[in-house]
């Protein structure tokens, strides 16, 4: 049987992302923008976290790995890895703490402890807050207690760089080898290279969750206040958690949100996971699309990432960018 075990999407943003720093001239900006990645995956395997519901939503449990169908590029493949048993999860929690999220902070640091009080045997999870940078918490782990203090010192403040967080994060994300998954608390909304926000494109935040292993899930929100808060992004909410095939939840009550997260981790934890080994050649490299069905089940919805950038293999046994 092969190991579902592979290297991950490589995510190599350029230096000054993490901290916050003063902004650069916004010509410099705009010209290093092509430079700022570099996505590459060697694929001796492709694993994937399938998440099967029907019309109601409803989680379907008791699948077998002859119910699916993978699809790479239109051509079915062969699966050579599935369980259906319930394995560790390690979460990212990424928690707005920009100044926007001021009426609502108290009820976004109770929501994070339960979350991370309710993970179940095995996970592990760490915490990191933005707002002009990301800040990230001790290092993953079960014992929630460490990741207390970094929920307990947010404080509002500064303009929020949403895009840079969210590739910055994918990049820590991507050295966990195990079944990982993103947990972005936010509005949506970026202040942008001329207000001090992301140096990043929206497109460019797109792309890294379209490359990322782990799904995302994004909690909207636009702050508890008398006067209803301020404006939400669904649309790219929506789009990150699609891209990698996660979902997006929209809390009205404050109440909401702990719930939403209950709901989060009930899901993160019935998911089938399956790996192939594509058939077509990985010297060719390029964007490959996934595409996961269950079979004479038209009722049924598989949900997982939408595919990965194959590297090709060079005459030293390289990958190329």
């Amino acid at each position: 049987m092969l190991s579902p075990s592979f290297l991950p999407v490589l995510l190599a943003l350029a230096a000054g992302i993490q901290q916050p720093v003063a902004a650069p001239d916004p010509e410099r900006r705009q010209a290093s923008l092509g430079d700022r990645f570099s996505f590459m995956v060697r694929v001796p395997s492709v694993t994937l976290d399938v998440v099967v519901a029907d019309e109601r939503g409803r989680f379907v449990t008791g699948l077998e790995a002859d119910d699916f169908e993978i699809l790479e590029d239109g051509e079915p493949q062969e699966i050579r890895y599935f369980t259906a048993d319930l394995t560790p999860v390690t979460s990212l929690l990424l928690l707005d703490s920009s100044a926007s999220v001021r009426s609502s902070l108290s009820a976004i640091q109770t929501a994070a402890y339960l979350f991370l009080r309710n993970m179940a045997s095995g996970d592990q999870g760490r915490v990191a807050t933005f707002s002009e940078g990301v800040r990230f918490g001790p290092p993953y782990g079960h014992e929630i207690w460490d990741q207390v203090a970094m929920i307990r010192a947010m404080r509002p403040f500064g303009k929020t760089a949403l895009y840079d967080a969210i590739l910055t994060s994918l990049q820590e994300l991507s050295r966990v080898e195990e079944r990982k998954a993103l947990i972005l608390v936010s509005d949506g909304e970026d202040s942008g290279p001329n207000a001090n926000g992301s140096v990043s494109t929206r497109e460019q935040a797109l792309e890294g969750a379209r490359l990322s292993e782990g799904a995302i899930y994004t909690v909207g929100y636009t702050g508890w206040s008398p006067d209803g808060g301020g404006r939400l992004n669904r649309d790219f909410l929506d789009a990150v958690a699609e891209q990698s095939g996660g979902r997006s939840f929209y809390p009205e009550e404050i109440e909401d949100l702990s719930r939403y997260f209950r709901q989060i981790q009930h899901e993160l934890h019935r998911q089938y996971q399956i790996a192939y080994l594509p058939s077509r050649d990985r010297k060719e490299g390029g964007w490959r699309s996934i595409e996961v069905r269950i079979r004479d089940r038209d009722d049924l919805v598989a949900r997982t990432r939408k595919g990965y950038y194959a590297a090709p293999e060079t005459d030293t046994g390289g990958a190329s960018r």
